[in-house]
C-alpha cells in the first residue's frame, strides 16, 4: 500500500507545471519533432528505391515497411513506435558508454601507474591542444587492444 502511494505521488509531481516539468515537456516535444521529420525523411527515401540500410534506423524502417507491405500491418510499429526505439537506443547507448567510462576511471584509480602512462601519452600526444577523434586512434596505452592483452 506505501509503495502504491509512493509511485502515485512521484506520478503526480510529473503533470504537476512546475519550470522544470514545462522545460522537459519542450525538450520531449522538440526530440520527437526531430525525430519525426528523420522517419519521414528515410521513409521517403526508402520508398523511392534508395539504400538507407546503412544504420540501425535505416533498417528498422525498412523492416517496417516491408512488414507492412506484405498485410501484416497488424505487426507494423507506428511512427510513434520508431521514436520510442529511437529513444531507447540512445538512452541504452548512453548508460552503456556512461558504465565503460565509469569502470574505466575506477580501473585507473586502482591503478596509479597506469594512470601516469596514461596521463603520459595524452600530453605527449597533444601537448596543450584539444584532443579530437584522429588522434585519440593513435593512443596505445588508452586503447581496448591494450586492456585486452
Amino acid at each position: 500500500m506505501m509503495l502504491t502511494l509512493i509511485y502515485l505521488h512521484v506520478l503526480l509531481l510529473s503533470y504537476l507545471p512546475t519550470k522544470k516539468n514545462k522545460r522537459i515537456k519542450e525538450i520531449n516535444q522538440e526530440v520527437e519533432t526531430i525525430l519525426r521529420q528523420m522517419i519521414e525523411q528515410r521513409e521517403k527515401a526508402i520508398l523511392k528505391g534508395e539504400n538507407t540500410s546503412n544504420d540501425l534506423l535505416g533498417i528498422l524502417l525498412q523492416s517496417n515497411i516491408r512488414e507492412s507491405q506484405e498485410g501484416g500491418t497488424k505487426n507494423a510499429m507506428t511512427t510513434e513506435d520508431v521514436i520510442d526505439e529511437c529513444k531507447l537506443f540512445y538512452i541504452a547507448g548512453h548508460e552503456t558508454t556512461t558504465a565503460s567510462l565509469t569502470w574505466a576511471l575506477i580501473l585507473l584509480s586502482m591503478h596509479p601507474e597506469w594512470q601516469e602512462r596514461a596521463r603520459e601519452e595524452v600530453v605527449n600526444l597533444f601537448g596543450n591542444s584539444k584532443p579530437d577523434y584522429e588522434g585519440l586512434s593513435h593512443l596505445k596505452i588508452v586503447s581496448i587492444q591494450s586492456f585486452l592483452q
